[in-house]
C-alpha cells in the first residue's frame, strides 16, 4: 500500500523516483512527467483533461527518440548493421579460405566446410534479426479484459471485447509498413480483411478456431507508435478454458520478453492463473511479469472499502511475485503492481482521437488516477520491454556475433601459424636452392678450365705418342712389306693389282701395329678422363633425379676407338717401280754410288765449313766438284801399277766418260784400246772374263723374284718418304680424334648440368612464386585477423551501450 501511495503521490507531483529498471531512463518519460508536473487530485476533470490531451497526443503520435522503446529499435539497427559487417567478413573469409583448399597442405576439407557452415548460421541470424521485436503476451482468465488493455495501448478498438468468453485463440498484433490493415491465419498466406478478426477470434462465432492457434493482425505501423517502435502484442483465450498450458507456451511465449498478467479486480487470483505463471517460469529464467488489476473504476462505487481491497490484492500480487514465482524482490514487484481500467481508457483515448478532453470516457469518480496509473503502467512496460527484449534477443546474438568471430578467428590464427611453418620451409628451400645454384654456378667454371687444361694436356701428349710410333712403324716398313706375300708377275695389269693389294697390306698392318701399340691406352686415357669429367660435373648435380637424367646422356654406346687414316692407295698412287735389269758393276752404277757417297760427304762438311767460316767471320766458298774428281779411284787400277801416270789416267777418265755418256761403241774400243796398251792384254782379258761372268750370274739370276725384291725395296724407299710426309698429319688427325671425343662427352655433361641449372631455376621460380603467394596469404589472413577483432570490439561496444546495466 505504501509503495502504492508513493507512486500516486510521485504521478501527482511530476516527482517520479528513480526505481532499479528506470535508472537511466528518466529522459526518455521528461514528457510525461512535465505532463504530471503541478497537478493535484483537486484539479478538475475538465481542466485536466484539456490540459493532458495536447500531451498525450504529442507522446503516442509524434516520433520520440528519447521513448524507451527506441532503445531497442536503436539497437535492433545497430546489431543489424554488425551483423551485416558479419556477414560480408564471412563471407570474405569462406572465399578465401576455399581457394586456399587447392593447397590441401594448409586447409584440409573439414576446416573449408566448417568455414561455409558460418555462412548459413549468419544468414540465418539474420534472418532471425529481421523478425526479432519485441513481444509482450497478456494471459489472465476469460472476461479479464486482456483484449480491453491491448486496444487501449493501440489506442484502437482492434480485438473483439466484451462480455463472457470473447477470445477463442491467440491474436498477434504487430506493425506493417503498408498504409492497410490485414490479417493472416497459422499456415496461410493469404491476406484477410481486419474485419474477419470479429468472427475468428470470437468465442461466440460459429466459425471457431482451436485455442492454440494463431491469428496475426497486422496493422499500420504509422497508427501506433508502439507498434511503429517494433512491439508485438499476443492476446490470449483464458488460462481456465484450456489445460493444455505447456503448448501455449512453447508455441507462442517462449520467445515473449514481457508478460502481463490481466486480473478482475472485482475478484481475486485464482488457480488456474498461479498455475500458468509457474509453468512460465519453469520454462523460462526470471519472465519480466506485470500484474494488471484491471476493472478498478468498480471500486468507485464502494469508496469506504477501496484502499483495503487494494492493498489486499498489492499484497498477494507481491507475494505471488517474490514467494511463489521468485522473479524479482519485493520492490520491483511493487512497481508492477497496477490498478487500471482498460475500457474507461480506451474510451478516454478514443475521445482524444476525435479532439475531445478524454475525461468524457470516464466511467467513474477517480478517472485521473486510474488514467495517470495505466499512463505509468505503460512507461514501467516500455523500460522493461525495451530493455529485456535487448537482453533477451541481442545478448544472445551478440553472443552468437562474437562466437563465429571468435572461431573464425581462432581457425584463422591456426591457419596463419601453418603457413607461417610452410613459408619458412619454402624459405630454407629457397635459400638452400639459391646456395646450390649459385655453387653449381661458380664450381662449373673451374670445372670447365680444368677440364679444357687436361684436354689440352691429353691432345699433345696423344699427337706426341701417334708421331712416335709411326715413325718407329715407318722405320720397320720394310719388315712389314717382306710379309706382303702374293704372286708377283712384271706383267702391268698384274702389277697393278700386285701393288693395290700391296697398298692395302701396308694400310692394314700400319693400322693394325698402331692400334695394338696406342688404342688401348689411348682409349683407357679417354676413358679415364670422361670417368673423371662424369663423377666432376655430376657432383655438381645432387639431386638423384637429375643425376640419374645426367648418366643417361653422358653415356656412350660403343667404347673410343681411335681411327688411323694413313689411305696408302691416295699416298703411293705415284710411285712408278722401275723393274729394268741393271749391272751393279756397270760403269754407269758405279758412278751413280761414287756420286752419292760424295754428296752425302759433301752435306756433311758443308754444315762443318759454314760453321767455322761464320766463326771466323770470312766468306763461304763452297768448292764445285768436277766429275774427275769424282771418279771412283778405288774401281781403277793404281798409279804405281804399269807404271800409268796422272796424265795417262785423266786421258783415260775422260774418255771412259765420254764413251759413258755418248753410249757409242768407238768410246768403248778406245777405252778398251788404251787399257790394252797400258794394263795388258793377259789382265784385261782376266778383267773381262770375270766382270762377263759376274755379269752374265746377275743377268740370269735378274728373275721374277729378283723383280720382286727389287720392287719391295723401290717400294719401300717410296713408302717412307711419302709416310713420313703424313706423320704430322696422321698424328694432329688422331689427337683432333680425343679432343672432339673428351670435348663432345664434356658438352654433353655441360648439357646436363645447364639442363639441372634451368631446372633449379625454375624450381627457384617456382619457389619464389608460392613465397609470393603465402606472403599474400599472410596479409589476407591479417587483415581477416584484424576484421575479425573490430568485428569484437564493435560487439564488446554494442553489449556495453545496450545491454550492459545502465
Amino acid at each position: 500500500m505504501a509503495a502504492y501511495l508513493n507512486r500516486t503521490i510521485s504521478l501527482v507531483t511530476g516527482q517520479t523516483g528513480p526505481s532499479a529498471n528506470d535508472k537511466n531512463s528518466t529522459t526518455g518519460n521528461d514528457t510525461v512527467d512535465d505532463s504530471r508536473h503541478n497537478i493535484s487530485l483537486q484539479t478538475s476533470a475538465s481542466s485536466t483533461s484539456a490540459n493532458m490531451t495536447g500531451i498525450t497526443d504529442n507522446r503516442m503520435y509524434q516520433p520520440n527518440d528519447k521513448s524507451p522503446l527506441q532503445i531497442f529499435v536503436r539497437a535492433k539497427k545497430k546489431i543489424n548493421d554488425i551483423y551485416g559487417e558479419i556477414e560480408e567478413y564471412v563471407l570474405e573469409t569462406t572465399t578465401f579460405i576455399t581457394a586456399l583448399h587447392a593447397d590441401a597442405e594448409i586447409v584440409d576439407k573439414a576446416e573449408r566446410e566448417l568455414f561455409e557452415s558460418y555462412v548459413h548460421k549468419v544468414a540465418a541470424i539474420r534472418e532471425v534479426l529481421q523478425r526479432d521485436h519485441m513481444k509482450v503476451a497478456f494471459f489472465g482468465r476469460t472476461s479479464n479484459g486482456k483484449s480491453s488493455v491491448i486496444n487501449a495501448m493501440l489506442r484502437e478498438k482492434i480485438l473483439p471485447s466484451g462480455i463472457g468468453h470473447t477470445t477463442n485463440c491467440f491474436c498477434q498484433v504487430e506493425g506493417s509498413d503498408g498504409g492497410e490493415a490485414y490479417l493472416m491465419k497459422e499456415g496461410s498466406d493469404e491476406k484477410l480483411n481486419v474485419v474477419n478478426i470479429k468472427q475468428l477470434a470470437n468465442a461466440l462465432c460459429q466459425e471457431k478456431l482451436s485455442e492454440s492457434s494463431l491469428v496475426r493482425i497486422f496493422w499500420p505501423r504509422e497508427r501506433c507508435s508502439l507498434l511503429r517502435d517494433d512491439v508485438v502484442f499476443v492476446d490470449s483465450p483464458g488460462v481456465d478454458v484450456s489445460a493444455n498450458l505447456d503448448d501455449w507456451i512453447d508455441n507462442h511465449c517462449i520467445n515473449a520478453d514481457v508478460f502481463v498478467l490481466v486480473l478482475n479486480a472485482e475478484s481475486t487470483m485464482t488457480r488456474a492463473e498461479k498455475q500458468f505463471f509457474h509453468t512460465v517460469s519453469q520454462k523460462l529464467s526470471k519472465p519480466n511479469i506485470f500484474i494488471l488489476n484491471n476493472r478498478w473504476d468498480a471500486s468507485a462505487n464502494e469508496p469506504e472499502f477501496q484502499e483495503s481491497v487494494k492493498s489486499q490484492h498489492t499484497e498477494r500480487c507481491i507475494d505471488f511475485l517474490t514467494k511463489e514465482l521468485k522473479v524479482s524482490n519485493e520492490k520491483e514487484a511493487a512497481e508492477r503492481v497496477f490498478f487500471v481500467s482498460a475500457r474507461e481508457t480506451l474510451q478516454a483515448r478514443l475521445e482524444e482521437a476525435k479532439g475531445n478532453p478524454p475525461h468524457l470516457g470516464a466511467i467513474a469518480e477517480g478517472f485521473q488516477i486510474r488514467y495517470f496509473e495505466f499512463q505509468d503502467f505503460e512507461r514501467k512496460f516500455e523500460e522493461c520491454i525495451s530493455q529485456s527484449a535487448v537482453k533477451t534477443k541481442f545478448q544472445q546474438h551478440s553472443s552468437r556475433g562474437k562466437s563465429v568471430s571468435g572461431d573464425m578467428r581462432s581457425m584463422l590464427d591456426n591457419i596463419f601459424e601453418r603457413i607461417t611453418i610452410f613459408r619458412n620451409l619454402k624459405q630454407d628451400q629457397k635459400n638452400l636452392l639459391t646456395e646450390r645454384i649459385q655453387g653449381t654456378e661458380t664450381q662449373m667454371m673451374q670445372v670447365t678450365r680444368e677440364m679444357k687444361m687436361k684436354i689440352h694436356n691429353m691432345v699433345e701428349e696423344v699427337e706426341e705418342k701417334v708421331s712416335k710410333a709411326l715413325n718407329e712403324e715407318i722405320w720397320r716398313l720394310g719388315v712389314l712389306i717382306d710379309e706382303f706375300n702374293m704372286p708377283f708377275h712384271p706383267e702391268r695389269l698384274v702389277l697393278n693389282i700386285y701393288k693395290k693389294e700391296l697398298n692395302a697390306h701396308v694400310e692394314s698392318g700400319l693400322g693394325s701395329n698402331l692400334r695394338a701399340r696406342l688404342s688401348m691406352a689411348l682409349a683407357m686415357n679417354v676413358e679415364a678422363a670422361q670417368t673423371e669429367m662424369t663423377e666432376r660435373m655430376h657432383a655438381l648435380v645432387p639431386n638423384e633425379k637429375l643425376l640419374t637424367n645426367s648418366a643417361k646422356l653422358a653415356v656412350r654406346t660403343q667404347p673410343f676407338e681411335m681411327l688411323y687414316s694413313l689411305n696408302c692407295q691416295n699416298l703411293c698412287a705415284d710411285f712408278q717401280e722401275d723393274l729394268d735389269f741393271k749391272f751393279s758393276w756397270g760403269i754407269t752404277a758405279m758412278i751413280q754410288r761414287f756420286t752419292g757417297k760424295m754428296r752425302e760427304r759433301s752435306k756433311k762438311q758443308t754444315p762443318a765449313l759454314l760453321n767455322r767460316q761464320s766463326s771466323i767471320g770470312h766468306t763461304v766458298v763452297t768448292p764445285v766438284s768436277t766429275p774427275v774428281e769424282s771418279t771412283p779411284v778405288c774401281l781403277l787400277p793404281g798409279t804405281g801399277v804399269g807404271g800409268i801416270t796422272p796424265e795417262q789416267l785423266s786421258v783415260i777418265s775422260r774418255f771412259a766418260l765420254s764413251s759413258i755418256g755418248s753410249q757409242g761403241t768407238v768410246g768403248g774400243l778406245v777405252v778398251a784400246g788404251v787399257m790394252l796398251k797400258t794394263i795388258g792384254w793377259r789382265v784385261l782379258v782376266g778383267i773381262g772374263a770375270l766382270y762377263g761372268c759376274i755379269y752374265l750370274y746377275e743377268r740370269l739370276s735378274w728373275t721374277n723374284s729378283a723383280k720382286e725384291r727389287a720392287f719391295k725395296s723401290q717400294y719401300v724407299r717410296h713408302a717412307t718418304k711419302k709416310l713420313k710426309m703424313i706423320v704430322d698429319l696422321t698424328s694432329a688427325n688422331c689427337s683432333h680424334q680425343v679432343q672432339q671425343e673428351l670435348s663432345s662427352t664434356f658438352a654433353r655433361l655441360c648439357r646436363t648440368v645447364d639442363t639441372a641449372t634451368t631446372d633449379m631455376n625454375e624450381e627457384l621460380k617456382t619457389l619464389e612464386a608460392q613465397l609470393n603467394v603465402l606472403e599474400a596469404n599472410q596479409k589476407q589472413l591479417k587483415l581477416l585477423r584484424n576484421k575479425a577483432n573490430y568485428i569484437q570490439n564493435e560487439l564488446d561496444i554494442f553489449e556495453h551501450n545496450y545491454i550492459a546495466p545502465q
